[in-house]
């Protein structure tokens, strides 16, 4: 994919984070509270599933420690009646960010680096500042995978 394209495909997903409201799952999990804000006997989606009621219990009990399969949490919230909705979103809300950071990270290293080397011979870059934040523009807008790698190109 190119370049263009890239920057695309990034600016689209943040556009999507942007409207994304999500709270904390519940300390009983979703299907729990939810279950009980309506009322709703276990005996009901375990009817709807085919399963037994403390099926349903230990389900609940599952996504509450998070160790329940997304199919499992698919298959309850639509017996009753609602939908699963599955979503990463990144800290503060932008890949754009998170980009940028990364490639801030990754130039300080590389400048740090490469002044160590340079001081030796008496050539130690003045403003170090600068030349990490044109080298971070340069990596935000390359979007190659190797801002992820820990070596330094």
């Amino acid at each position: 994919m190119n370049n263009r394209l890239k920057q695309i495909q990034l600016i689209n997903l943040d556009y999507r984070f942007q409207d994304m409201r999500f709270e904390s799952k519940p300390k009983k999990g979703w299907i729990k509270t939810i279950r009980e804000a309506l009322f709703m006997p276990l005996a009901f989606p375990a009817n709807k599933l085919g399963i037994s009621k403390q099926s349903v219990s230990q389900l609940e009990k599952n996504e509450a420690l998070e160790n329940i399969t997304l199919k499992s949490l698919r298959q309850l919230a639509q017996a009753m009646g609602c939908e699963l909705h599955y979503a990463i979103i990144p800290h503060g809300g932008s890949l754009k960010s998170m980009i940028e950071n990364r490639a801030k990270e990754k130039a300080k290293v590389l400048v740090k680096e490469v002044n160590k080397t340079m001081a030796l011979e008496d050539q130690k870059i003045e403003d170090s500042e600068t030349s990490t934040d044109l080298l971070a523009k340069e990596f935000a807008e390359k979007l190659s995978k190797n801002l992820w790698s820990d070596d330094e190109s």
